[in-house]
């Protein structure tokens, strides 16, 4: 009788994150409603190009990088599993929507997996909920993917252990926990920004390990070795063993960053994942450790890569284990209540946005000027906004606007910089919130475009997550009159004259 309580109570579990995994999707993931992210015309068309032809080249960026017929300028994994995935869907907004759902369900289910193996049933129950507002600023970038490979580490170091609080129960698990490195591994190779976190995790796993006296040197030397070779065979398949090119061209495309230092901020999270492991150690072994993970992940990424998802996603499986092992005994109704009251404050922007906001009119209008100026055999430049939500991603006659300047520099600044023989499609969006107006282009523009917001709270997911728009999504045309920029305002259907 006991067994099928349990086996209906986990089934009614299941049932239950499925329903926030659905719910999750639709109102995070639907077409209308998603945020076009500033690199998205980065890779989404090279995405695309490898869909339709293979080859590793994106034609937006042909003033970024005129001289360069294959691209090494990232590692390919996301480009190539996302390539696929558009070959097999088509190349649309709601594609490329999907896979970022795709990717954000995968590493939920991962992480979910991996505190039903440590015991820990709330965290893996509110996963969805406060997984899904990280992929929203994220947009196409490789983290999706790359995230993906990395908390299915996670899932597989731990996998092991869901036995025992800690302790491996067998050594012939020694195979999945080599899968797991192996998919640590495999992270890098989508977004070379997860490389410190893989290896902090990598690290803190053996190091913990070797202490407990759990495993032999000798084993974890084995599962480390097998898990790279095969890691560095198929980075060489995936780079078609083009291995100076891959050199040249990741050193050529470094040059944009000039480097920050050291990023104390990330240092500070560091500390703090430390603090919340040490603590765990008096309720659950396997919690404190994945915050130990993470510390040395967060601590190592302080001095290379701090990127958005990752950091996100890091503090929130913190937050994640940390709750649910203090409160495996008592104060369960709380921590559902806190896990609420989080989702509430990283979402409420997102959550406002998609309810105030109104479809802005304009959009076929601006579809039949942009076929118009192609057709015209002018050199159209474009901003995410444009090519998400009002061109489907079918990009491929244009130019990318925030990639529009010469190397190693981006988008344009000023309004002389736009050419006689050149038009410019411009989100209020881009340069009144994105961008916050301070470039020369929206202060110039402020007096005759009004960019309405919906109300906000602070910044607290980054740019992306406010100053959202209230006629959502809005666009600009610019073109070169002699001395005068002439500008349509599709929203408010005029024209005006603007003086260089």
């Amino acid at each position: 009788m006991q067994g099928a309580d349990t086996s209906r109570l986990t089934m009614l579990q299941s049932g239950l994150w499925l329903l926030l995994a659905a719910a999750a999707g639709l109102v995070f993931f639907w077409p209308e409603r998603t945020i076009a992210h500033v690199d998205d015309l980065f890779f989404i068309p090279w995405a695309a190009e490898v869909a339709a032809t293979g080859n590793h080249i994106n034609p937006l960026l042909s003033v970024q990088f005129p001289d360069l017929e294959n691209y090494h300028l990232y590692t390919r994994f996301h480009l190539i599993l996302s390539g696929r995935f558009l070959e097999l869907f088509g190349v649309s907004r709601l594609s490329v929507v999907g896979y970022e759902f795709l990717c954000f369900l995968l590493t939920a289910l991962a992480f979910s997996a991996m505190c039903l193996a440590m015991r820990l049933p709330k965290a893996a129950l509110t996963t969805p909920l406060l997984f899904a507002p990280m992929y929203v600023v994220t947009g196409f970038r490789l983290e999706i993917t790359a995230c993906v490979f990395w908390v299915l580490g996670f899932f597989l170091l731990f996998w092991p252990a869901r036995e025992r609080d800690g302790a491996d129960p067998a050594p012939h698990f020694s195979s999945i926990r080599t899968l797991g490195k192996l998919a640590f591994a495999f992270a890098p190779l989508a977004s070379p920004a997860v490389f410190a976190w893989s290896l902090g995790a990598i690290i803190a796993h053996d190091v913990w390990r070797l202490f407990s006296r759990d495993l032999k040197l000798a084993t974890l030397v084995v599962e480390n070795a097998v898990a790279l070779l095969l890691a560095l065979l198929i980075f060489a398949l995936s780079i078609d063993f083009q291995f100076r090119e891959f050199v040249d061209q990741i050193v050529f495309h470094a040059q944009r960053s000039t480097g920050h230092g050291i990023n104390g901020e990330a240092l500070g999270r560091a500390a703090i994942f430390a603090v919340a492991g040490l603590v765990l150690t008096r309720f659950s072994r396997s919690a404190a450790l994945v915050c130990l993970m993470l510390s040395l992940g967060q601590g190592l990424a302080a001095f290379l890569h701090d990127k958005v998802l990752v950091r996100n996603l890091a503090a929130t499986m913190v937050f994640l284990v940390g709750l649910d092992a203090v409160t495996q005994k008592r104060f369960q109704k709380t921590a559902y209540v806190l896990y609420t009251l989080v989702f509430l404050v990283i979402s409420a922007n997102f959550l406002i946005f998609y309810v105030l906001s109104e479809r802005a009119p304009g959009r076929d209008a601006a579809a039949l000027d942009y076929r118009s100026d192609i057709g015209a055999q002018k050199r159209v430049f474009i901003d995410e906004t444009m090519g998400h939500h009002y061109l489907d991603h079918q990009t491929r006659d244009a130019i990318s606007w925030t990639w529009g300047r010469k190397f190693p520099l981006a988008r344009a600044e000023e309004l002389e910089e736009l050419r006689d023989d050149e038009v410019w499609y411009l989100s209020p969006y881009t340069l009144f919130a994105y961008l916050k107006g301070h470039t020369d282009i929206a202060k110039a523009l402020s007096d005759n475009v009004t960019y309405r917001r919906t109300p906000q709270l602070p910044c607290v997911m980054g740019r992306h997550s406010c100053r959202l728009p209230a006629d959502g999504w809005t666009m600009l045309r610019l073109e070169r009159d002699g001395d005068k920029v002439t500008v349509r305002d599709y929203a408010s259907r005029r024209e005006f004259v603007v003086p260089d």
